[in-house]
């Protein structure tokens, strides 16, 4: 008689299915002086695998505290998050540190470039507490290549233009291969010309390594036919 596997688990039947990011009534408050801010006010939504979302509003919308909770920066107050079948919330706080490592790449405003690191350096910097070595070198030579830097490896930030440097911390989120690519205001800092460029990398990267590639921005001039728009306003997803 034929061994008969046994029957996938919800968790499995999940990560196999087209939903990449599930989120049910997720809220989060915090105490701002005497008041109480609710960030977000009971958010429902899905996330296609590989599809490209952006999440729009005005300031103080609660659209980038939404992204660092799906990101697992953050705790909801209350809600659930579930990412490839798997119950981010539910994880205690070191789970949730290794899938943080392991499955998301973080794209900031900001972009937190270490001032004494080179170009290599910096996109090495989430391998450094456990270890370098060639194998991870090559991998960070060969992705600000990807990203037009080949012949910056050796500059420090201090040398490299606002766009550059934001190449290089979207190499330092690809360094890890992960499934889902955060964006938070990834051209706010850049020209007109720079902030072109560094959505074409994106992009790219959504559409050829079928990344998952979640965006929050004012800029709503990079918006394509197709994607996904998540807009919200006091915390509630409106449209």
């Amino acid at each position: 008689m034929a061994h008969l596997e046994p029957a996938s688990t919800a968790a499995t039947a999940e990560a196999q299915s087209a939903v990449m990011i599930r989120v049910s009534n997720l809220k989060k408050s915090f105490q701002s002086g005497d008041e109480l801010v609710e960030a977000l006010r009971g958010v429902d939504l899905e996330i296609e695998r590989g599809s490209c979302t952006f999440i729009v509003g005005p300031s103080g919308s609660g659209k980038s505290t939404l992204l660092y909770l799906l990101g697992a920066l953050d705790e909801p107050s209350s809600g659930e998050i579930s990412i490839e079948g798997q119950t981010v919330t539910a994880m205690s706080e070191t789970d949730r540190d290794h899938f943080r490592r392991s499955r998301i790449g973080f794209v900031f405003q900001q972009f937190n470039l270490i001032p004494n690191l080179d170009a290599v350096g910096n996109v090495l910097l989430p391998f450094i507490p456990t270890g370098l070595n060639r194998t991870l070198r090559n991998k960070a030579v060969g992705l600000l290549e990807d990203v037009g830097l080949g012949h910056r490896l050796r500059h420090r930030p201090s040398r490299l233009s606002g766009g550059q440097q934001q190449r290089v911390a979207i190499a330092r989120a690809l360094v890890k291969d992960p499934a889902i690519l955060l964006a938070d205001e990834p051209t706010g800092n850049l020209d007109h010309k720079g902030a072109d460029e560094i959505f074409e990398i994106l992009r790219r990267e959504q559409r050829v390594h079928g990344r998952t590639l979640v965006v929050v921005t004012h800029d709503r001039r990079f918006i394509r036919e197709g994607d996904r728009v998540i807009e919200i306003l006091d915390g509630k997803i409106v449209a």
